[in-house]
Order: C-alpha cells, then structure tokens, then sequence
C-alpha cells in the first residue's frame, strides 16, 4: 500500500474525487456526445410505436393506408419532441 500521506487512486491513475488541472473531475464525459443517438432513437421510436397504431387501426377497419399514415404522425410527433427537448436554449 502507500505511505502515510497517500491517497487512494482511481483505476486510470487519478486520484479519486480530486479535480483535474482543468477544474472538472477527470471522469466527466460531455452531455453533448450521446445527443446525436438520442435523437435518432427518439425518432425510430416514434415511427415504430405509431407505426404499430396505425397497423391495429389498419387490422381492426380493414384500410391498410393507416400504416404509413401512423407511421409519419409518430414522426411528426417525434420531431416536435426533439425540438422541444433540445431546440430550447438552456
């Protein structure tokens, strides 16, 4: 172990809970590097799951154009939360 004034290290090295030279702890990752995924699966979700609706409604009254018609409206919804969620300015 260390001596009497150590302290204890974080695995890449680092001591833990200390800031680096820049002042942010040295495992803060930017917000901003998973945003592009997010937004990707906020839309195919959105397609997926209206997509589904509209395939039930499509089963349920026998006209198959509410699939695609299902399908957009979840990403005209899925679109209008992205730039809810990350058109503001924060």
């Amino acid at each position: 172990m260390g001596g009497a004034g150590s302290t204890p290290s974080s695995p890449n090295g680092l001591s833990g809970g200390q800031p680096s030279a820049g002042g942010q702890p040295p495992e803060a990752a930017p917000v901003e590097q998973n945003e592009g995924w997010n937004i990707f699966s906020y839309l195919i979700a959105g397609m997926v799951v209206y997509g589904l609706v509209g395939w039930l409604l499509a089963w349920l009254v026998h006209i198959p154009v509410l699939v695609p018609v299902g399908a957009l409206v979840g990403l005209v919804f899925a679109i209008g939360g992205v730039v809810w969620k990350y058109g503001r300015h924060q």
